[in-house]
């Protein structure tokens, strides 16, 4: 591997676009400000620098936390998620799984956000440590349940948003309910309302087919975790059958939790909803009802690159098309990543949050007269051009992707 000089300095890589020089001055110098601030009061002496991004020193990393529960808050009727809260400080970087995921897809990168600012993630229903799911498993009703667990357990916006694959959908459906809420958003890998239908019809219903089988292997688990036996040669051959692999990135103790998890019936259950409300549409077409137009909320999309060599264009081009959501919105392909950007490559997350931290403290401290409106216009994808960030040059994809 190749190894970077560093050196320890007090520095923020803003990536800030404005329409008005003034305010990105502004914005430029109170990054700073902020920057040094939250790093002193969080206990950080310095920040690395490698090849330009900041790095944050966790020398220290425990995963210990996902392994049991937290705080399991009631939100209503005795019915109870479970959240994991970090840090201090405001906004609040609350984080989204993806797809039957909970809390610990982003032990990488949680402990890393509450140096700067209270960072949290919570386990859907039915996933995690939270209480086995009621009703039906739909971005709808996951958002109403979030939205109910932030006012129970009394963390008060404003939020930034973090959403992976499924969760990108998510944490925008989120923000188009309660955008008041809302200080920014950073979609990693997202999925796109559009992006099955538009896949499918490049690739022979490669997302139909696809998924059509996760429901049928998901009904089997579920099918199996009420007839397994206790024996070690049933419990292996589950295992093998239903259960993701140990992850060498997370300890022992998580990869044993993992699996704890994974055998409940009340998580196969949640898993069968989850991939059924994805396959059938229900989840996107949701989200596509609701869609807004964010105006000047900041908005960062991540996209594996990895994930574009296995899909295809299409993949970016979603991606791209998502940004445009927000007057202030880019896209970054992460290289060297897979789907799972927060595992594969974190820093790239890191790093994002970071950048859009210091850019929602230094909007927060602007004049009003300076700060970003809330919008709640419908949005129908005709925003102007003129409004409209520009995207990577379809030229920069990999010629040959890997389908």
């Amino acid at each position: 591997m190749h190894r970077h000089r560093t050196r320890n300095v007090c520095t923020a890589g803003v990536r800030i676009r404005c329409c008005d020089l003034a305010f990105a001055a502004i914005a430029v110098i109170g990054s700073w400000l902020v920057t040094c601030g939250a790093y002193a009061a969080n206990g950080v002496d310095a920040v690395d620098v490698v090849d330009g991004v900041d790095v944050i020193n966790t020398n220290n990393f425990n995963d210990a936390a996902y392994a049991h529960p937290q705080q399991r808050i009631d939100i209503g009727n005795g019915h109870h998620l479970n959240l994991h809260c970090l840090g201090r400080g405001t906004p609040t970087v609350l984080f989204e799984s993806g797809l039957t995921d909970w809390g610990f897809s982003w032990a990488l990168v949680q402990p890393q956000i509450a140096q700067l600012t209270r960072a949290c993630v919570y386990d859907r229903a039915g996933l995690g440590y939270s209480d086995a799911a009621y009703r039906a498993s739909t971005s709808n009703n996951m958002v109403d349940d979030l939205h109910h667990l932030l006012q129970a357990a009394h963390v008060a916006p404003p939020y930034l948003l973090v959403g992976h694959s499924l969760g990108g959908l998510n944490v925008r459906l989120y923000a188009d309910r309660f955008r008041d809420e809302i200080g920014g958003m950073v979609l990693v890998d997202p999925t796109h309302e559009d992006g099955f239908r538009r896949i499918d019809a490049l690739q022979n219903n490669r997302e139909t087919r696809r998924y059509a089988a996760e429901v049928v292997h998901a009904k089997f688990c579920l099918h199996r975790s009420r007839v397994v036996k206790a024996d070690a040669q049933s419990q292996q051959r589950f295992r093998d059958e239903c259960i993701d692999p140990d992850d060498s990135r997370f300890s022992v103790q998580l990869n044993a939790a993992r699996m704890r998890i994974a055998r409940l019936q009340s998580y196969q259950r949640a898993q069968l909803s989850e991939i059924s409300n994805y396959a059938n549409g229900t989840n996107f077409a949701e989200v596509r009802a609701a869609r807004r137009w964010y105006g000047t909320l900041p908005l960062t999309v991540l996209t594996a690159s990895r994930t574009v060599d296995t899909v295809g264009p299409i993949w970016l081009r979603l991606h791209q098309e998502l940004a445009t959501l927000s007057r202030l919105g880019v896209q970054r392909t992460v290289q060297a990543s897979g789907h799972y950007i927060q595992l594969d490559q974190p820093q790239a997350v890191i790093t994002a949050v970071t950048d859009m931290l210091i850019q929602a403290r230094a909007a927060s401290q602007a004049a009003p007269s300076q700060a970003a409106p809330a919008t709640s216009t419908k949005f129908d994808y005709t925003a102007p051009e003129s409004l409209l960030p520009m995207p990577v040059p379809l030229q920069n994809l990999p010629s040959n992707p890997t389908r």
